[in-house]
């Protein structure tokens, strides 16, 4: 499977679904905070054995780390619909919600 900065944004969406904290989610992959921040934010690629790690730890299967041609033409409909800007600040301002009630 080769990665891509999909599979660092889905460990962050998770990470946030799940309430945990960056901390925590580095611990379990075996990684530094800063590491997992530089995966999250897209700037790296995460590796086969952090993928692995995150799979279990989020309990989901390793396909879900990359992105299928569906969701991607689904997200480009999308982005017609609606300002990308709006989105992105849509869902940091639903992401921030989540991580406050999970504080």
């Amino acid at each position: 499977m080769q990665t891509t900065h999909f599979a660092g944004f889905k460990i962050k969406g998770l990470r946030i679904k799940e309430g945990y904290k960056s901390t925590y989610v580095a611990e379990k992959l075996d990684i530094t905070p800063t590491y997992l921040s530089l995966i999250e934010s897209g700037k790296k690629n995460p590796s086969k054995k952090v993928i692995s790690k995150a799979s279990k730890l989020f309990n989901v299967d390793v396909k879900e780390f990359q992105e299928s041609p569906e969701l991607m033409k689904d997200l480009e409909e999308l982005e017609k619909k609606i300002d990308m800007a709006n989105l992105i600040a849509v869902l940091e301002m639903l992401s921030k919600d989540l991580s406050d009630k999970n504080s």
